[in-house]
């Protein structure tokens, strides 16, 4: 169903029969809400959400929503994927938690991925680039809402965040840290030089280049089954150049350590991307402890320690405080 709902943003003809159908359409914005005999019948625990947004300089983004059955928290979840992803990364299970608890949990595809428009520019796009989509869903969105921001969509959060316009809160999951990669792509050399040479081979020449043997032992330490792995690898897709180089750490794209309320760090102690001393440096950039899960991996969404990190932030989100940026 996830998948023709998205064909119904991509032409006139197609959102006139989704009106037709049930969907309701703003000039921006197409939300079409599945009737329960198009869902076979069966009790759904949250209806799904299609939409499409406009963004600077016309720009069209990908926005995928789960609605609770029974909503009344009072902030939304804002998720956004990382490196070579979308928002379809997040659609297997943590939409779909996190509606299940209450929250309206959308999904960003930041320009040049998932459906969102941009593929063709995409070499070009810069963190900046990428904060401005931020800034254009939180905008659609148009309530309080917590970013949760997985490896260089954790980045791409904090560069937002030093814009001094902070959302309610921000989860940085397996994120690239406040200071860059430097120092992780330093690790990754020391430990795991295969996997260094293969994601230079990726980051110069693209996915297909690189070894994905290698690669499936760096995303998945503590192994993944075939069909797992095959699904996500053959829908990962080109990075822009200047995002990968700008997460290195140069130019500083973090906003100042201490300065931000309402943070929440987590990782994993087998991740070979963002090792746990940068989970750890990172919680304590931002005055926080952070949570680095045992056995868990760079994909920590795919694997079952995927629920504990959607349990430590549930509980974080019945404790957060008032919103904004430190004084």
């Amino acid at each position: 169903m996830r998948h023709i709902l998205r064909k119904l943003i991509k032409n006139d003809e197609t959102i006139i029969a989704a009106k037709e159908a049930g969907a309701f359409l703003n000039p921006q914005f197409l939300i079409f809400f599945p009737s329960e005999e198009q869902n076979g019948g069966g009790s759904l625990a949250s209806d799904l959400i299609s939409s499409k947004v406009v963004s600077r300089d016309e720009i069209s983004l990908e926005l995928v929503c789960t609605v609770p059955e029974t909503p009344g928290r009072a902030v939304d979840l804002l998720l956004v994927h990382g490196i070579s992803g979308g928002a379809w990364m997040w659609e297997d299970g943590a939409l779909d938690h996190f509606a299940r608890a209450g929250y309206r949990t959308w999904a960003l595809s930041l320009s040049g991925h998932g459906l969102s428009a941009g593929r063709q520019d995409l070499a070009s796009f810069t963190l900046g680039t990428y904060a401005d989509d931020l800034e254009a869903a939180l905008r659609q969105i148009a309530r309080p809402t917590v970013i949760i921001a997985h490896s260089l969509g954790g980045a791409v959060a904090q560069k937002l965040l030093s814009r001094g316009k902070p959302p309610a809160g921000c989860t940085l999951l397996c994120s690239v840290p406040p200071y860059g990669l430097w120092r992780a792509s330093l690790e990754m050399l020391m430990r795991t030089p295969d996997l260094w040479r293969e994601m230079g081979v990726y980051s110069l020449c693209g996915l297909a280049a690189a070894d994905m043997n290698v690669v499936r032992r760096g995303l998945f330490p503590s192994g993944v089954d075939d069909t797992a792995f095959n699904q996500l690898i053959t829908r990962l897709q080109e990075e822009s150049i200047h995002a990968l180089s700008g997460a290195l750490g140069w130019p500083p794209f973090a906003p100042p350590p201490l300065s931000q309320r309402n943070m929440l760090v987590i990782g994993g102690a087998e991740d070979r991307f963002v090792p746990q001393m940068d989970v750890v440096l990172t919680g304590l950039y931002y005055g926080v402890q952070a949570h680095v899960i045992p056995g868990a991996g760079h994909m920590l969404m795919y694997e079952d320690v995927g629920v504990k990190a959607a349990e430590i932030v549930l509980d974080w989100l019945e404790h957060i405080g008032p919103v904004g940026s430190v004084d």
